[in-house]
């Protein structure tokens, strides 16, 4: 029995640890080679305080778990700034460094020969000494844990998780700090795998770098990725298939002398078998309604537009955002040049031009993507020129980009709740003090994210992916993310391409509408109908600078601007 209790315990441990990298990778989109050097951080921890300092529990756990945080948080900082394979390439430089430092520390780590004598669990007179009694400690900390991960991703701060995974700019432009979401993240994920290299020092009694290679790092990943990515209940169940299936396969007769490697020709057809009918996993990420977890028959609020759509303070034509004189350089390029802008409360501005004129990256100067070579970007007189894109989305300017950049893995819903000021996680201990608070305002805002929908009818689309939506629809959904982060100066970029005229006249309504109740809108757009229709002011620019500023009609008659673009 002590065997199947010793199995049991190798898989809660491998089970935290899944579980622990299932929210960097599955749940944030980080993918970083470095799981194993946080597990060993843990367990050396774990065992140095209790063999030289003689820390008795829970001591040793809670100051492996801490160090193991604040030690990923000071390596994220930076790391974290790069994304992709760049970020593989750094987390794995990050696995090499702490192996190295554990075998050349000798004095404190032991080096190569490791630590041994670690002393077992103490709970008063009970000694946690045999495979069953840690079983059942495991076990515990396997649960909490495990739910310790679920209140993070069935919270804002995951539904944010997601929408960075989905599409980092598209999350930076609807106000989330990018940043602070990655270190969170990461020091959370560190933290429980200190936990398991805590319970695993405790366990084993020794600990020494051999445990902690890069091929552990692979092991938890093909757990990860055989439960399900950005599933926890997948996490778990990956872990029990890889920790049980050879044991069991131990049971099956065959010769002695080739047992071992049929055996794991054997496993490795298992595990091929699975991705390739189970491509996402035998436990794929919820989509639609089963990724909401607060019910949706809170979401039905018919709130007034009025409410909905009211900027505060200021009167009709007042200048909201200024850009003056702003010139940026890539090098010896010239994208931007002496180019001046104002967009005015309750106006709808064009920014028309040909291709390459420098229109988005106009876009980009006023949104905090970019930042200016020089010139200023005043909102309310105050520059704003050196703040970030979120920073800029708190203050009151928002934008969307030519290629839509949705979360598509989110529903319908969700994208619009995510962009909701109130959703902003930026105090975690908060899901865990005060959950019916935040389950209250997970309510309210889904009441006023499902009013927001209603008000560009897609409001019978709600709980559908968005990957599932009609181009059309994809095309409000992108107005109805932008109403949502309660911006009063909204800039859109080419709302109108690729729409037929029956889908056009539908949502010339709700930009119209934007305006009337005091948005400053901008937009950028090729289709002449479109800024003929929509448009109070336009701002032609080509070449990077402001060529002409007028009506719509008083540039279309322009002798110059329509032999350059118009004809």
């Amino acid at each position: 029995m002590d065997f199947l209790y010793h199995i049991g315990v190798l898989f809660c441990l491998y089970a935290i640890l899944a579980t622990s990298f299932n929210l960097l990778i599955g749940f944030a989109g980080l993918f970083a080679l470095s799981h194993a050097a946080l597990y060993a951080i843990g367990a050396y921890t774990t065992a140095i305080l209790t063999t030289k300092l003689g820390l008795a529990f829970p001591l040793p756990l809670l100051g492996s778990v801490l160090f193991a945080m604040l030690l990923s948080t000071i390596i994220a900082l930076p790391a974290l700034r790069v994304n992709g394979h760049y970020l593989v390439i750094v987390s794995l430089a990050l696995q090499i460094i702490v192996l190295q430092v554990i075998l050349n520390w000798k004095s404190l780590t032991g080096g190569t020969d490791g630590i041994g004598g670690i002393p077992p669990y103490h709970f008063g007179n009970l000694v946690i000494d045999t495979p069953f009694r840690f079983m059942m400690v495991a076990f515990i900390a396997l649960v909490l844990c495990y739910c310790i991960a679920r209140v993070l991703i069935r919270s804002p701060f995951g539904r944010a998780l997601r929408a960075m995974r989905d599409n980092e700019s598209a999350a930076q432009a609807v106000g989330l700090d990018i940043l602070f979401m990655k270190v969170a993240v990461f020091a959370i994920s560190a933290g429980l795998a200190a936990v398991a290299g805590s319970l695993f020092a405790q366990y084993f009694s020794y600990v020494s770098a051999e445990s902690f290679s890069i091929n552990e790092t692979i092991y938890i990943l093909a757990m990860v990725i055989l439960g399900g990515v950005g599933n926890l209940r997948g996490s778990v169940l990956g872990a029990a298939i890889l920790i049980i299936l050879p044991e069991l396969l131990k049971f099956l007769p065959l010769p002695v002398d080739i047992a071992d490697k049929i055996r794991l020709v054997l496993y490795g057809c298992v595990l091929m078998a699975v991705l390739v009918f189970a491509p996402q996993g035998l436990l794929p990420e919820p989509r639609g309604r089963k990724a909401m977890w607060v019910s949706p028959d809170g979401g039905d609020d018919r709130t007034d537009d009025e409410a909905l759509l009211s900027s505060e303070g200021g009167k009709r034509d007042e200048i909201v955002l200024e850009g003056r004189n702003l010139g940026k350089r890539f090098g010896g390029v010239v994208a931007v040049s002496d180019f001046s802008i104002s967009l005015k409360k309750g106006r709808i501005t064009g920014l028309l031009g040909p291709n390459g004129a420098g229109k988005t990256t106009a876009f980009n100067l006023l949104t905090g993507f970019l930042k200016p070579t020089s010139g200023q970007i005043l909102l309310h007189g105050k520059d704003i020129a050196r703040k970030k894109p979120h920073e800029l989305v708190d203050a009151g300017v928002a934008r969307s980009f030519q290629d839509l950049r949705l979360f598509t893995n989110m529903t319908v819903l969700e994208n619009v709740m995510v962009a909701l000021p109130g959703q902003k996680v930026r105090s975690i201990w908060r899901l865990f003090l005060t959950p019916m608070a935040v389950r209250r305002r997970e309510q309210e805002a889904m009441r006023k994210a499902m009013h927001i929908l209603r008000f560009v009818e897609l409001h019978d689309r709600a709980y559908e992916t968005a990957a599932d939506l009609s181009y059309a629809e994809e095309k409000l959904l992108v107005v109805a993310r932008l109403l949502a982060t309660g911006a009063e100066v909204l800039l859109f970029d080419e709302p109108m391409s690729g729409l037929d005229q029956t889908t056009l006249h539908d949502i010339f309504p709700v930009i119209r509408k934007l305006a009337e109740h005091g948005k400053a809108v901008c937009i950028i757009e090729h289709n002449l109908d479109v800024i003929k229709e929509l448009c109070d002011e336009v701002f032609f620019l080509d070449e990077g600078r402001t060529m002409a500023v007028g009506k719509p009609d008083e540039l279309m008659n322009n002798p110059e601007l329509a032999e350059r673009y118009f004809k």
